[in-house]
């Protein structure tokens, strides 16, 4: 599953997006047969020259290849677990934590909607009612992104997602139903929806949000397909999905400004280097003087950072220092407490039966090269991915596999 821009997605995703994002996305194309439901009496067997998947017999008269030990030992430790108390929805210490770092932005916010209600009321003529009213509503607002029709909105705007087809709902729910069987969990209180993208990818949003790519849903066996939901069903039960939504929807105010912020300052420094080279009649300067300005620019932002929040120590505001130095490095916190948070929802999908197929999801995309941008990145840029190595995610997971096997 976050970082604060998507929106409160949490996804397997892919190197690319989110992947951002991501995890990785949902499952390789496979051909692998559909297993029957429980009851139908018919043995599931396995697709011509493929090994017998686990839970499978061979048909009569084909040779069956034994299983490496560690393999047996990903499909014993893989056995759904019964408690229900570890199925319940909880906040777990990704969350906790990623909800703390967006305090100090939180009040920034607060601080950008304060002049924004100051603003409004003096064009109003009511600068103490109006400024209140203003800070209110948006303190309110946060609830509104748990209400139905607007999870239901952030899908179809944010995910540029769609009701699923009565054909994509019943393999979708066959899915999402042997899961929630497994969790023992409550599967009719969540939404399912499906984006038409050719990524590979799944998505955790707000409350009760989940989200497959058609290319997913029709490329994936269903094994796979079950196995991605519940990764997706982990972000959930962590809190990961609404913890991020929320803590973007505070920080919007704030990053809005910033943002703002940076276009003007941008726009100078490009106005600026185009007359000077013009002036010196050099316009190969502009590239040069830009460079110089931007550092300039910077440097000072720090240099008069640094000087205030000296100031406010010696002031005895000597929670001030701390405060900006999280939102400094909160990008980064973030990204790794997104990183952790995937982790956490592939061992719940080991804890509800589906490690060892999460696995053979992630070495497929392996195959497909999927990593390949990620593992030639530059470091910077894996510091901030949200979404760890497959690799890694696949090491995770045969260990915890084989600790409780």
């Amino acid at each position: 599953m976050s970082d604060p821009e998507q929106a409160g997605a949490s996804r397997p995703g892919s190197p690319a997006g989110r992947v951002r994002s991501h995890v990785a996305p949902s499952g390789p194309p496979g051909s692998f047969e559909q297993p029957e439901p429980a009851g139908s009496g018919a043995p599931p067997t396995a697709e011509p020259g493929q090994l017998d998947p686990p839970g499978r017999s061979a048909e009569p008269g084909r040779l069956r290849l034994p299983r490496p030990a560690w393999r047996r030992a990903r499909e014993t430790a893989s056995a759904p677990v019964s408690d229900p108390a570890r199925r319940r929805r909880t906040v777990d210490v990704s969350t906790v934590a990623s909800l703390a770092l967006a305090v100090p932005w939180f009040l920034y916010s607060l601080l950008v909607m304060g002049f924004v209600g100051l603003a409004a009321g003096a064009l109003a003529g009511d600068v103490a009612a109006i400024s209140i009213a203003v800070v209110v509503a948006w303190l309110l607002s946060g609830a509104l992104i748990f209400a139905q029709p607007v999870e239901v909105f952030l899908a179809r705007t944010v995910l540029r997602a769609r009701r699923p087809t009565p054909a994509e709902r019943e393999r979708l729910e066959h899915a999402w139903r042997d899961v929630g069987v497994a969790g023992g969990t409550d599967g009719a209180g969540y939404r399912l929806f499906v984006q038409d993208s050719d990524a590979l990818n799944a998505y955790a949003a707000s409350g009760h949000i989940v989200t497959v790519t058609r290319k997913a849903l029709d490329a994936m066996p269903h094994h796979h397909l079950a196995a991605v939901l519940a990764h997706e069903l982990g972000h959930h039960l962590g809190g990961h999905a609404w913890g991020n939504l929320l803590a973007y929807w505070y920080s919007l105010p704030a990053r809005l400004l910033n943002r703002l912020l940076r276009f003007l300052v941008r726009a100078f420094v490009r106005v600026f280097s185009f007359v000077f080279a013009v002036a010196a009649r050099a316009p190969g300067l502009v590239v040069v003087v830009a460079h110089v300005i931007t550092w300039t620019f910077a440097a000072f932002a720090l240099f008069l950072l640094v000087m205030l929040m000296v100031a406010a120590a010696r002031d005895g505001q000597l929670w001030v220092p701390p405060v900006v130095v999280v939102m400094i490095l909160s990008p980064l916190l973030l990204a790794w407490l997104a990183r952790r948070s995937e982790f956490g929802a592939d061992r719940v999908a080991a804890q509800l039966g589906y490690g060892p197929a999460l696995i053979e999801v992630f070495e497929d995309w392996l195959r497909q090269g999927m990593d390949d941008e990620r593992t030639h990145a530059v470091l910077r840029a894996r510091l901030f991915s949200t979404h760890p190595a497959l690799a890694a995610r696949i090491k995770k997971l045969d260990a915890y596999l084989r600790k409780t096997g």
